[in-house]
């Protein structure tokens, strides 16, 4: 059996289609357990939140790959709101391998940019979805060991805050990689103040913003226009025939 969900990503006015298979026969809860237990020291399943009767992850992440004789097509990433899906579908996904159980650190990241990143860029949820999978695939993990918070979260602000650079200055010039090199410095020590993804992405967007403002400001200085002023010459002031009468006068009577 094949089921087709639909999810509307908020602000970002694009569908993103998810072909959800799902067998017909229903998953026992021994199969579940089994399942769980088997993959209970293995990432991302070990981190993904779950109870007893199976995963609820907020955000379970699928994707799509390209095939051959798909003429401009790129793999796809999407997310998929666990509350959409029924507890069968959810554990179908997952076990299947059709799906992986976001950790809550990755879901967080979801969280802020498919509403407050889309007014920043509209593919930034998109980008970040490809980053985390690439991080959650198997060939990628060390160990199975979970990624740092803070690297995760930097590595997703990362490509808003190159995007942006890029914007304003050519790639790898001096000024490029300022912006990015003050960013880093500044991302690292802010981590120290403040722990959520929301805060540091949007401290971000600020410093950067100022920071390419200030580059612009050196580069290109405002000189102040002295206008030279206009000065007109007095002409002489004629005199006047009373004046000239009572002067005569004045001698006559001398």
């Amino acid at each position: 059996m094949t089921a087709s969900f639909v999810y509307l990503v908020p602000h970002f006015f694009q569908v993103s289609i998810c072909i959800i298979k799902s067998t017909t026969m229903k998953l026992s809860t021994a199969a579940i357990k089994t399942f769980m237990q088997t993959n209970q020291d293995v990432y991302p399943y070990s981190d993904a939140p779950c109870t007893r009767s199976g995963y609820y992850p907020k955000w379970p992440l699928a994707s799509s790959s390209y095939k051959q004789g798909q003429i401009w097509r790129q793999d796809g990433h999407c997310v998929i709101k666990s509350s959409c899906l029924s507890h069968e579908n959810a554990q179908n996904l997952i076990m299947s391998g059709d799906a992986l159980p976001l950790p809550a650190v990755f879901g967080e990241v979801v969280d802020s940019l498919e509403t407050w990143g889309a007014n920043h860029w509209t593919c930034w949820l998109q980008k970040s979805l490809k980053l985390m999978h690439e991080c959650l695939k198997e060939d990628n993990m060390y160990g199975g060991v979970a990624p740092c918070r803070m690297r995760v979260f930097h590595d997703c602000i990362f490509l808003c805050v190159e995007r942006k650079a890029e914007h304003d200055f050519i790639r790898n010039t001096a000024n490029y990689n300022l912006v990015l090199r003050n960013w880093n410095t500044c991302y690292w020590v802010r981590c120290w103040e403040v722990s959520t993804f929301w805060e540091l992405a949007y401290d971000s967007m600020k410093f950067v913003a100022a920071q390419v403002e200030a580059i612009d400001r050196v580069d290109n200085p405002v000189t102040p226009s002295i206008g030279m002023a206009h000065v007109v010459p007095e002409s002489p002031m004629p005199e006047s025939p009373m004046s000239t009468s009572t002067y005569a006068g004045e001698s006559t009577q001398e």
